[in-house]
């Protein structure tokens, strides 16, 4: 997935971040917006997207784990994920 910046993201649907977010937003009305305002944001790499409250929150970090696969969704820019991180990330 591409953000409005040009910006490449990985998607996982169904984690939330551990650890406390940079900033949030409220009635964002989907992921790839969420990954927009991750691009513009100084020092974020990954964003948690809620589809069921459409919240946006964004992080520097990348710590996750497993929530609900209907209504979370996780996006990291790709520049800081790696195949191996990916794995030991996401299991995937």
């Amino acid at each position: 997935m591409f953000s409005s910046s040009g910006t490449r993201y990985s998607v996982f649907q169904g984690y939330v971040h551990i650890g406390t977010a940079i900033d949030v937003s409220a009635k964002v009305l989907s992921n790839l917006l969420c990954a927009s305002s991750c691009s513009e944001t100084e020092n974020c790499i990954s964003a948690h997207y809620n589809k069921a409250t459409l919240a946006c929150s964004l992080f520097d970090s990348l710590a996750f784990h497993p929530r609900d696969v209907e209504n979370d969704i996780t996006v990291v820019n790709s520049i800081a994920i790696t195949e191996n991180s990916r794995a030991q990330l996401f299991g995937t």
